[in-house]
C-alpha cells in the first residue's frame, strides 16, 4: 500500500470503497496539529487547548522522529488500520519495500533512523474528552539498542477504536504532491479535517493566535508565524483546486469550493455573436466575440485526470516542445477559440475568458462577472509588457486580484491563444488559481 498504488484491501463502509482509489486516512489527531519539524531530544508535545499530542523517544539517547518521514509514516499506518480495521500495521521485509508502501525513494536520507525512531517512541494523544492513550501498543516498541529491521507496528486497541470514529479522509494526490513538504502536509490535513463536515460553501475562519498554537514553532511570534503560514498555504492552494481560503488580520478562512455540476447549473452560457467587436477606445487589438462559439465553453465541463501531476512549465522551450500534443480525444479536444475559466478553477470571484490570437500580437484575456457572456459587463486585459485594463471597468479591488492571477498563469494564458493548448484536460489540469487575499 502507498500513495501512488492505492491497496487492494476495501473498507466496509459503502463511500469509504467507493473513494478507496482517490482517498488516504489519517486521525484527525495528526491533522489537528503540526508534528515535530526537526528532530530533536526529549519530549516533544504541542498542546491546542482541546487537544495534545506528546512523543517521548525510545531512551534518554534517542530522539523524536520528524519530519516528512514522521508525516507519511502516520498517514500511511493509520491508512492501514482504518481500512483492515487492525491494530497490525504490515510494512514490509526491507527498506525499499517500506519506501514504496510511503511513496518515497528508497534512498531518501534518513529513512532507516526515522523508522526506528517511530517505533521506539512512545505517543501519546489526548483529546475529545476521552484522556491519554497511547498510539501504540507498549508491546511492540522497539527496545534500545534494537537495530533490526522490524518489518511493522501494532496500534493499541483504545487508539484503533479512535481512529475508527475520527477517520479523515484526505486526497492521495494531493499528499502525493505535498510530500516533499511537512509544514504544508500538516496544513493540508488541518484544512480538510476543519470542512469535513462542512456544506459547500460553510465558511471556517480560525484566528492567529490558534494557528500559532498548532502550527508554530516555539521561536515564532505572531510576527513571524503569519508570513511563514502563508507561504506554506500557497503550496497548499496551488496542490488543491476544491477548497478556496482568504487571509485576513483576524485569520484564516476557508471553505469547500462549489461543485462543478452545480457552478454549470447556476450560471447558463449565452450564445455568442458573429462579427461583433468590443470598443477599444486604446487602440489595442479587439477582443472578438467569435462566430465558431455558439455556446460559452467552460473548462468546468471536463474534470482533470485525477492521477496526474500538474505539467512543468519550463522557461524555455524548444519549437517541436511547443507544437501541439495531438493525443485528446474527441470528447476532449478544443475545436472553440474562446472558453471561459470558471470561479471554482481560479479561486476569483469573477471568470475568465481565453481565446484564441490567430497570430495577433497583443495577448489579451476578458472577465466578466458571471459564466453568462455579457459584453456589456466585460472586461478586457492585455497581459503585456503588464497587466493593463484596455476596455470594461474593473473595480481596482478585483483588478487587484485578477492582475495576480493573469501573472501566475502566463504560461497558460500565452499557450492557449498560439494553439498549443488542444484539450481540456490539459488546460484544466494546468490553470493554477489565483494567491489568496493578502498574499500578494
Amino acid at each position: 500500500m502507498s500513495l501512488d498504488h492505492p491497496p487492494h484491501a476495501m473498507a466496509s463502509n459503502t463511500a469509504e470503497t467507493q473513494a478507496s482509489d482517490s482517498v488516504i486516512w489519517s486521525h484527525a489527531a495528526f491533522c489537528s496539529m503540526a508534528l515535530p519539524m526537526r528532530a530533536s531530544r526529549g519530549v516533544w508535545q504541542r498542546e491546542t487547548g482541546a487537544a495534545s499530542i506528546r512523543i517521548e523517544p525510545g531512551s534518554i539517547d534517542d530522539i523524536v522522529p520528524s519530519g516528512r518521514i514522521l508525516r507519511l509514516s502516520m498517514i500511511h499506518i493509520c491508512d492501514a488500520a482504518f481500512r483492515a480495521r487492525s491494530q497490525v500495521v504490515e510494512l514490509g521485509k526491507d527498506r525499499a519495500l517500506l519506501a514504496a508502501a510511503l511513496g518515497i525513494d528508497p534512498k531518501t536520507h534518513g529513512l532507516t533512523d526515522q523508522w526506528q525512531h517511530l517505533q521506539a517512541a512512545r505517543f501519546i494523544w489526548s483529546g475529545d474528552g476521552t484522556g491519554e492513550m497511547s498510539v501504540f501498543d507498549a508491546r511492540s516498541r522497539r527496545r534500545p539498542g534494537d537495530l533490526g529491521w522490524r518489518p511493522g507496528v501494532r496500534l493499541s486497541a483504545k487508539f484503533l477504536a479512535s481512529l475508527v470514529d475520527h477517520a479523515v479522509a484526505l486526497d492521495r494526490r494531493v499528499v502525493r504532491k505535498l510530500s516533499a513538504t511537512p509544514a504544508a502536509l500538516d496544513a493540508y490535513g488541518w484544512i480538510t479535517m476543519s470542512l469535513r463536515h462542512t456544506a459547500v460553501g460553510q465558511i471556517v475562519t480560525t484566528p492567529w493566535d490558534e494557528l500559532l498554537r498548532r502550527f508554530g514553532t516555539a521561536s515564532q511570534d505572531a510576527a513571524d508565524f503569519r508570513p511563514a503560514f502563508e507561504a506554506v498555504l500557497r503550496i497548499v492552494f496551488e496542490a488543491e483546486s476544491s477548497i478556496d481560503m482568504a487571509v485576513s488580520d483576524e485569520g484564516v478562512s476557508v471553505r469547500r469550493a462549489e461543485p462543478v455540476q452545480n457552478s454549470i447549473a447556476a450560471e447558463g452560457s449565452m450564445p455568442m455573436e458573429p462579427n461583433e467587436h468590443l470598443s477599444n477606445a486604446d487602440g489595442v487589438a479587439q477582443y472578438e466575440r467569435q462566430a465558431v462559439l455558439p455556446t460559452a465553453t467552460s473548462v468546468a465541463a471536463v474534470a482533470p485526470p485525477a492521477a496526474q501531476d500538474p505539467a512543468p512549465v519550463p522557461s524555455e522551450r524548444s519549437s517541436a516542445e511547443r507544437q501541439p500534443v495531438a493525443t485528446s480525444t474527441a470528447v476532449d479536444r478544443i475545436t472553440q477559440d474562446s472558453v471561459s475559466l470558471p470561479r471554482h478553477l481560479t479561486g476569483l470571484a469573477q471568470v475568465i475568458w481565453l481565446r484564441r490570437g490567430h497570430g495577433e500580437e497583443k495577448i489579451l484575456v476578458g472577465v466578466t462577472p458571471g459564466q453568462r457572456f455579457q459584453p456589456d459587463r466585460l472586461t478586457v486585459l492585455a497581459v503585456e509588457p503588464m497587466v493593463l485594463q484596455v476596455s470594461g471597468g474593473l473595480p481596482e479591488k478585483d483588478f487587484e486580484c485578477v492582475a495576480p492571477w493573469v501573472m501566475t498563469n502566463r504560461d497558460v494564458i500565452d499557450d492557449f491563444w498560439e494553439g498549443l493548448i488542444t484539450s481540456m484536460a490539459e488546460l484544466t489540469r494546468r490553470v493554477r488559481k489565483a494567491p489568496g487575499p493578502a498574499w500578494r
